[in-house]
């Protein structure tokens, strides 16, 4: 069962091509005879009703708010080019810094489905020290809630994602709400398990423990979780100040300029927590992004918090101090594309965005194609005119590869499943004629165009196995590091293409790796094409 996520591109772009066969059975055969077998189509609606169950015990699809979303196979192979989480991605703490101009975001991974982009919950914090620096309060490690049963409040997603573990240090893994449970889990590299257990802390980061791996081990881990609808939103409840837990305490310092800052957003104990929490909102989401760094009061948080400049992490990082200088329970949350806060309103810990979104820019818009995603509830309070929310980041990214066109990947498939029996190509992945067609001249981009050298490894490709490419993408005689390169298969006749996946170059600007052909790809001749859109110094481009 191939993984199956479809994507769309973002710009059009001059390529490299490469003669390549797409083979059903021996090396260089062409189909001169009846079709003994062909693969069927995927259908997570018929999965669902079947009740049919994957390695784990994982359902083979789900129903969920956003529609019937099919399951990603827990036997794929972590592949080359796939973010991984392991233990260098660890982080035991958050320090503020000035800088307040709007961020381009560059990389994101997004493991969910529905997708949450771009809300995973990756480093939470809830305490401060006195040097501003954020930790966390409560670091013993806790087994994550289990759940075997959906309730009628909770959302169930799909985690896939690929960990590199090592012996006897535990992996920083994302989650997909403050109190999510794990219903079902399985860790594989391929068709061999590998024990394991998630534990969580005390703010609710996630962390992935394998039993007796007897060396470094990359792995993918595939767990259905379910997660209350309220932690993405909704009306806050309204609890007295003597229903809400005794956050960690501020030192003395902090304490200090916490009032000050109280003070000057008119906020106190005076009113109900609801009412507080309402009018600290308001204040911080009336922040903006800033090229003139606020100073001037000997104070990191008192120049940000007072001054009303920052993006998403100076928000959410003043916010914290504020509340918890209140006694709100209050979690600063981020990621490497957003940040915002979580607040317990006495029932539940509810995900708040105060905006300062930045823009997505190449392999982190790439992930943000269009794909089923998680509506959340609408959080209530109100928004300034022209603010960036989080959802913002997808947004924008999603128009620009062409909108979100289908209400659930497992819509998707199945009406692909039913129109690719005719012989022609998959619905879910055909594009336009001739996508790749080269585009009409920019003049306003000054970057040097980029050139791809491409080659394949054997010149017939199998459906539903790994087609290996290598190559490097130049410009202006120097090697594209940290770069995107788009692999796409394009039908020598009809000159339809479809996306295989993408791989990144290098420090040097090589790439190399291996894209899985999609099992549904009918039989013919296809050339290979790959392109690039380039970052900051090189620009858009391809070649051979």
């Amino acid at each position: 069962m191939p993984r199956r996520r479809a994507s769309r591109p973002s710009a059009w772009l001059a390529v490299a091509l490469v003669a390549v066969v797409l083979a059903g059975g021996a090396a260089g055969a062409r189909p001169n005879r009846p079709v003994l077998h062909e693969p069927v189509r995927p259908d997570p609606a018929e999965d669902l009703a079947m009740h049919v169950a994957l390695d784990g015990e994982l359902p083979a699809a789900l129903r969920t708010s956003s529609g019937v979303v099919g399951a990603p196979d827990p036997r794929e192979l972590p592949r080359p080019s796939e973010a991984s989480y392991g233990v260098a991605a660890d982080a035991d703490g958050f320090t503020p810094d000035r800088d307040t101009k709007r961020p381009d975001v560059s990389g994101y991974d997004d493991p969910f489905t529905p997708s949450t982009a771009p809300f995973k919950r990756l480093s939470a914090f809830d305490a401060v020290r006195s040097d501003f620096r954020l930790y966390v309060r409560d670091e013993r490690h806790v087994d994550v809630p289990s759940s075997a049963l959906q309730g009628p409040d909770d959302d169930p997603f799909y985690v896939d994602l690929v960990a590199d573990i090592e012996p006897s240090r535990g992996v920083r893994i994302p989650s997909v709400a403050a109190g999510a449970r794990i219903v079902r889990a399985h860790l594989a590299v391929g068709a061999e398990d590998v024990p394991m257990r998630v534990k969580r802390d005390g703010a609710d980061n996630w962390f992935l423990e394998a039993y007796r791996p007897k060396g470094p081990v990359r792995a993918r881990l595939v767990m259905e979780v379910v997660a209350p609808r309220g932690a993405f939103g909704g009306a806050l409840a309204d609890p007295s100040w003597s229903d809400l837990p005794r956050p960690a305490a501020l030192p003395e310092n902090v304490a200090r300029e916490a009032a000050l800052v109280r003070s000057a957003v008119g906020v106190s104990r005076k009113m109900r927590p609801r009412a507080a929490v309402t009018k600290l909102v308001e204040y911080f989401r009336g922040f903006v992004d800033s090229e003139d760094a606020p100073r001037g009061r000997g104070s990191i948080y008192l120049d940000l918090a007072l001054s009303k400049k920052g993006v998403c992490r100076h928000r959410a990082f003043a916010f914290l101090v504020t509340a918890l200088g209140m006694g709100i329970p209050t979690r600063m949350v981020m990621n490497e594309a957003h940040a915002w806060v979580e607040v317990y309103d006495g029932v539940l810990w509810r995900r708040i965005d105060l905006g300062g979104a930045g823009r997505m820019t190449g392999q982190a818009s790439e992930a943000m194609a269009p794909r089923t995603t998680y509506e959340a509830p609408p959080d209530g309070l109100p928004w300034p005119a022209g603010a960036l929310r989080g959802g913002d980041l997808v947004t924008g990214s999603r128009g620009a590869a062409g909108g979100n066109e289908a209400s659930s990947e497992g819509t998707t498939r199945a009406s692909a499943s039913s129109e690719a029996n005719d012989g022609s190509e998959p619905a879910a992945q055909a594009q336009t004629p001739d996508p790749l067609a080269p585009p009409s001249p920019e003049t306003s981009d000054e970057r040097p165009a980029s050139t791809i050298a491409l080659s394949v490894a054997a010149g017939d490709a199998h459906s539903g196995q790994p087609l290996f490419v290598k190559g490097d993408v130049r410009a202006a005689g120097d090697g594209c590091p940290r770069v995107a390169v788009e692999l796409w298969l394009r039908a020598a006749g009809t000159r339809k293409a479809f996306r295989l996946g993408t791989l990144a170059t290098g420090e040097d600007g090589a790439f190399a790796g291996g894209v899985v052909v999609p099992v549904e790809m009918p039989l013919g001749d296809y050339d290979v094409i790959a392109r690039t859109l380039g970052d900051a110094r090189c620009g858009a481009g391809g070649g051979d």
